[in-house]
Parts: structure tokens; C-alpha cells; sequence
């Protein structure tokens, strides 16, 4: 076996297998880290989503909390509420705020026992007294909760800041007084004079059902009796439901195409959940639809509901060191947000959000889909191209092998007559042929020889002509009967030499076909050539020409050539017609040839719209079959007219 044989077999059975398997654990191992990444992802989606709702509550908190902290330093607790005062600290709030609607009244109600509350309303800058709303029941039993809370704590404390009861001690008065005393800060006013305000932020309680938020501002008195007034803002709902909540969610939620979520603001009661406000219509609705995270509005941000609102959550409020560095750096600090639990009918406002591909699993899910299709598409591609380039590498091999076999081939085609009509040349240059009669012979060897060359180089050329542009045919009716004469002509010599029988079936009344008349004799020529080298002992060959009939016509007209001889075995009958491709049994027989033959035959009916086919069996022999088409009425009239210009003319009796 040869070294390029075996090289090219190791290549095969070693090389294609191993890249193979580097495919195969790329696959994998790209699976296993699309995983990782896929896991790495959602990870990040959910703390993104978290840190979104977190910013969303902030600033919604940031949003009240600024009505809250302006309003609350527009009056000094242990005077009377000035309302010119009122009004421009207020006017002020609606010039700086981003949403000045988002009030809707304000309520100071300073006397929770016997007074009723001064409302303000923004619409007509005034204050006065009015009863308090139905929808504000709740809230008013909350806020006389705590009123008596606070006056019972003022009772159990006697004179001189020591507690009534025998034994025990309490800070000097002084000391309840600076924990809750008024300092002095801006208004808020430009040019307006300072205004007192607590030294720490105490919660603000929210009741949801209205929306409203609630903050105790308290004093002592000369006597020593705390006293509270409370400080009660009206929200806006259709304020926080139009313009708030779909700015935040915009603020927050937004992708590059919209929104990536879907975002809820929700009120989560007994009854069930009731929609505030949904970045799209019916969603949130549904009690059993599962969100990918929600956070609490108020309170705190995770869980069902915190401690409840209950007086003592005001009266043993003290500010921690962070509250006061807080408060000391500037009015930024969020304000911290309570909710009124203590009757247990208050739901829980929560902003809530939805990944818009079904969840944020089933975003990173999607998302690892079309990464691992570009994956296993790129090692595809790379599969593919590693296929072509071995079947390139493989295709190039064999052809560079079929080009050294047309080589020799050629070589010793050409060596032959070179040789015979050297050695004539010779004979006759130096007198060795001095008889007129073997000069003769001697000519007629020459000139054989020099034909047969002269074909050699010419079928070489015409192959190469039909690789490097279209064979341009001169297409038009032919009669095959001509063609099947001139061909059988043309190798009369060359069967008779050889010995061969060769038998002429023409069907008689065949039409034209549509064809070049040189093209189809040189292609007949070929298939008779090869019949006559390949026809084995036997020597006999038919050349026959028929029509193809179907449902009552014509539909071709084929043109064989059949031999009784080697035959060619199924695993070669389709490389039979690559160029310079030779079976290594007839290579090795010692029958000559150059492999251009068939490829070039097959190359000139193709041009002219026909078909070249071939059918054998080793040991009984070949059938090749030319199938051409049947040429036209108007082709065929078109030749006659061209062949007799006078046919159908009117005789001209001028003469």
C-alpha cells in the first residue's frame, strides 16, 4: 500500500474522529456554562429588580415626604396657626414641587377633645373649621388614640420633673422638653424669618384608605403638660395614580424598547388585592398572579405588615445618632412612613413587577435559548466548514492524483506517434526506404500518426476550451441518420483495425433534433472510440438512434452506443465522467487514454440542452445513451427556407 494511501486513510479514520469529538465537548461545554451564565444572570436580574423597587419607594416616600417636611415648619406648635403664614409657606411648596396637586387638603387640629380641625384648601387659600369627613373615621379614632395616650402620660408626672409615684426618679422636665423642643431652621421662605421645628423626624402614620398622612407635632406647656397638634395632609389620588406612579415606574422599569416589566401598585386587603394603578391594562388584577418581587410602599418594605401604628410607637420614638446626622446634613433624609394597623382594616400598599416575558426565569430562560441556538449555530457553521474543508482537501488530493494519471497519460499518448513518425522520419531521411512502395507505406504511417496526434491535441484543447467558457453550439435541426454516417465514418478505420463488428439501427422516420451537427458526430465519435478500446473480445458494438414515445408523442429522440465488453462496476459508473478520471483496472490493463473523452462528450450534449447517461455491468458490457430533444416546426421550416430560399416564392412572368 502506498505512503499516501495510508497517510491519507490515517487522516480518515484518526483526524475526522478527533475533531469530531472537540465539536462534541465544545457542545457540551458550552451547555454547562450557558447554565452558569444563564444562573449568574437571573441572580443579577432579580438584585436589579429589587434595587428598582427599592428606588421606586424611596422616591415615593421622597415625593411626600417633601409636602410633609414644608408644611409641618409652616406654624409654631404652641401658638396659634397663622394663616397668611400657612398659605405662603404652602405657595411656596406648590412653586418647588414637581407635582403641586398632589394636595388635596390639609387638616391642624390642635385641640383633639373639643375642637373640630382647620382645614386648608389649597383652591381657595384659606383656613377654617370644619368637620372632620366620613372617610376620615378611622383616621380620627387613631389620632384620639393617641391624644389620651399622651395626656396620660403627662398626668403621671409631678412637679419638679419627678414622677408621682414614691421611689422612682425621672429627668428633670427640661430634659422632656429638649428631646422634643422646636429649633430654629429655614422656612423654606426666602427672606421669611426662621420657624421651630422638632429636632428629630418622627414617623409620619399613613391610612391608606383615604390616602392621607398624620404627623404629631408636640410642646409642653408653662404648666408642663405635653400637648399635641396634629398636622393631617390629604393626598391626591388621582394625582399619585396619574402622574406619580407612571413616572416612577418609567424612571425605574424602562428598557431600551420600553418597558421592561410590568409594574402594579396594589392595595392588599381582606377582600383581596384592588389595582391602584397598572403600567398595563388587566394587569394585577388577578389574586393568583405570581410576580417576580414586591415591596411595601410604607412601612417596611418587606413582609406582611410591620408593628402597628399605635400610640406608643410616638411616645417612645428617639432619635438614633443616624437620625440626628441625618437631620444635621440638610433636609434630604427620607422621611420614614408608618401604616395604620391598629384596627386591622387597612390593607398594604405594594408596588409589585413582573418580568414582561412571563417572569424573570422565563426572560433568562429565553435569553440562554437564543444564546445556545448562536452557540450551536457558530459550531455548526464551524462543523460545516471543517466538512468542506476535508472534502476540499480530499477533492484536491484525488484531483492532483487524476491530473499526474492525464499527465502520463497524455505523455504516453503523445510519445507513441512522436516515436513512429520519428523513426520513419529516419528511415527515409537516411535511404534506408529507397522502394516507391514502402515509401508509400511509410507516408501513409506518417500521415495516420500525425492524425491521430493531431486529435490527441485537439480533444485536449477543445476540454480546455469548454472549462474556461460555455461551448458556443450553432444549435438547429439536425437529422441523426447524417450524424450517425459521419461518426461511423470517421472510426471505420479504427474498428476495422481492431476487428469489430458494428452493427447501424436507425428507426426510420425520425424527426430532426434540435442540435449542432459537429458537436453531436465529435460526441459519437468519442463513445465509438471508447466502445472499440474497452469492447473485450467479443468485438462488436451498435450504434442505434430511436424515439422516446409518451402518451401517443414524441417526447425524445435518443442515440446509443452498446458494447459487449469489460463494463464498468456501480462504485465508478458516476466518476466516470470527471475529468481525467480512468479506472485503475483499465490503467493497470495497459489500454491507453487520457480521460477527457467522456467528460468532453458529455460537456457538448449538455450544451445543447441534452443529457448524457451510461448503464453497465462488469464483464457484459456498456450502454451510453445520448437523449435530445425533438427540434421545432418553426426551426425546422426555418433550415429548409434557409436551404432552398426559393421555396414558396411567386414565379415572376415579367420575362
Amino acid at each position: 500500500m502506498a505512503k499516501a494511501e495510508i497517510k491519507e486513510r490515517l487522516f480518515r479514520w484518526v483526524a475526522v474522529p478527533a475533531l469530531a469529538g472537540v465539536l462534541a465537548l465544545l457542545a457540551v461545554l458550552q451547555y454547562k456554562w450557558s447554565g452558569q451564565v444563564s444562573e449568574a444572570t437571573k441572580a443579577q436580574m432579580q438584585s436589579n429588580l429589587q434595587v428598582s423597587l427599592m428606588g421606586f419607594r424611596q422616591d415615593f416616600a421622597r415625593e411626600l415626604g417633601s409636602a410633609g417636611m414644608e408644611m409641618r415648619s409652616a406654624f409654631d406648635p404652641s401658638a396659634a396657626v397663622n394663616p397668611a403664614q400657612f398659605t405662603e409657606q404652602f405657595q411656596h411648596w406648590q412653586q418647588t414641587a414637581p407635582h403641586p396637586n398632589l394636595v388635596e387638603h390639609i387638616y391642624v387640629w390642635q385641640d383633639p377633645s373639643h375642637e373640630q380641625p382647620l382645614r386648608f384648601d389649597p383652591g381657595q387659600d384659606k383656613l377654617e373649621r370644619t368637620a372632620w369627613p366620613a372617610e376620615f373615621d378611622s383616621l380620627q379614632q387613631h389620632l384620639q388614640e393617641f391624644s389620651a395616650f399622651s395626656a396620660l402620660h403627662s398626668l403621671d408626672r409631678g412637679p419638679g420633673g419627678r414622677d408621682a409615684t414614691p421611689g422612682r426618679q425621672r429627668p428633670p422636665r427640661s430634659h422632656d422638653h429638649d428631646r422634643f423642643r422646636a429649633s430654629d431652621h429655614s422656612s423654606g421662605r426666602r427672606g421669611g424669618p426662621a420657624r421651630n421645628r422638632p429636632d428629630f423626624v418622627a414617623p409620619w402614620a399613613v391610612d391608606q384608605s383615604i390616602p392621607a398622612m398624620a404627623y404629631p407635632v408636640r410642646h409642653v406647656d408653662r404648666s408642663g403638660t405635653r400637648e399635641i397638634t396634629w398636622l393631617v395632609i390629604q393626598l391626591n389620588r388621582n394625582v399619585l395614580e396619574k402622574e406619580i406612579f407612571p413616572e416612577l415606574a418609567q424612571k425605574y422599569f424602562r428598557g431600551q424598547y420600553g418597558l421592561d416589566y410590568h409594574v402594579a401598585v396594589r392595595d392588599s386587603d381582606k377582600a383581596g388585592e384592588h389595582v391602584i394603578y397598572a403600567s398595563d391594562a388587566g394587569f394585577g388584577g388577578d389574586d393568583n398572579q405570581q410576580m417576580d418581587a414586591s415591596l411595601n410602599l410604607f412601612g417596611p418594605p418587606l413582609g406582611r405588615s410591620g408593628p402597628d401604628v399605635a400610640p406608643e410607637i410616638f411616645a417612645t420614638f428617639r432619635p438614633s445618632a443616624t437620625d440626628r446626622s441625618a437631620q444635621a446634613n440638610g433636609p434630604e433624609r427620607l422621611p420614614r412612613l408608618e401604616v395604620f394597623l391598629h384596627s386591622g382594616d387597612q390593607g398594604m400598599w405594594q408596588v409589585a413587577a413582573k418580568h414582561k416575558s412571563g417572569s424573570v426565569e422565563a426572560a433568562v430562560s429565553g435569553l440562554r435559548r437564543r444564546n445556545l441556538m448562536a452557540s450551536f449555530g457558530v459550531l455548526v457553521l464551524l462543523g460545516v466548514t471543517m466538512a468542506l474543508i476535508l472534502m476540499a482537501s480530499q477533492r484536491a488530493r484525488r484531483l492532483a492524483r487524476l491530473q499526474m494519471d492525464f499527465v502520463t497519460g497524455v505523455s504516453h499518448e503523445l510519445r507513441t506517434p512522436l516515436a513512429v513518425i520519428s523513426s520513419a522520419a529516419e528511415n527515409i531521411a537516411h535511404g534506408v526506404v529507397e522502394d516507391k512502395q514502402h515509401l508509400v507505406r511509410y507516408g501513409n504511417t506518417i500521415v495516420k500518426q500525425t492524425r491521430q496526434l493531431t486529435q490527441l491535441v485537439e480533444q485536449v484543447l477543445q476540454f480546455a476550451a469548454t472549462q474556461q467558457a460555455p461551448r458556443n453550439n450553432h444549435s438547429g435541426p439536425v437529422n441523426l441518420s447524417g450524424v450517425v454516417d459521419a461518426a461511423l465514418e470517421g472510426t471505420a478505420a479504427m474498428a476495422a483495425a481492431a476487428g469489430f463488428t458494428v452493427e447501424r439501427s436507425i428507426e426510420p422516420d425520425l424527426p430532426p433534433v434540435s442540435g449542432d451537427f459537429s458537436g453531436l458526430v465529435q460526441s459519437l465519435q468519442n463513445l465509438i472510440t471508447n466502445a472499440v478500446k474497452y469492447g473485450g473480445e467479443s468485438r462488436w458494438l451498435r450504434v442505434a438512434a430511436m424515439a422516446v414515445k409518451g402518451k401517443g408523442q414524441i417526447r425524445e429522440i435518443t442515440l446509443s452506443v452498446q458494447d459487449k465488453g469489460i463494463g464498468i462496476s456501480k462504485e465508478e459508473i458516476h466518476q466516470i465522467f470527471e475529468p481525467f478520471y480512468r479506472s485503475p483496472a483499465v490503467a493497470e490493463s495497459g489500454i491507453h487514454g487520457t480521460g477527457l473523452g467522456l467528460p468532453l462528450a458529455r460537456k457538448i450534449v449538455e450544451a445543447m440542452g441534452g443529457r448524457l447517461t451510461a448503464e453497465s455491468e462488469m464483464g457484459k458490457g456498456s450502454l451510453f445513451t445520448i437523449h435530445l430533444q425533438v427540434a421545432g416546426p418553426r426551426a425546422v421550416a426555418e433550415q429548409e427556407h434557409a436551404a432552398d430560399p426559393h421555396a414558396g416564392a411567386e414565379p415572376d412572368f415579367s420575362s
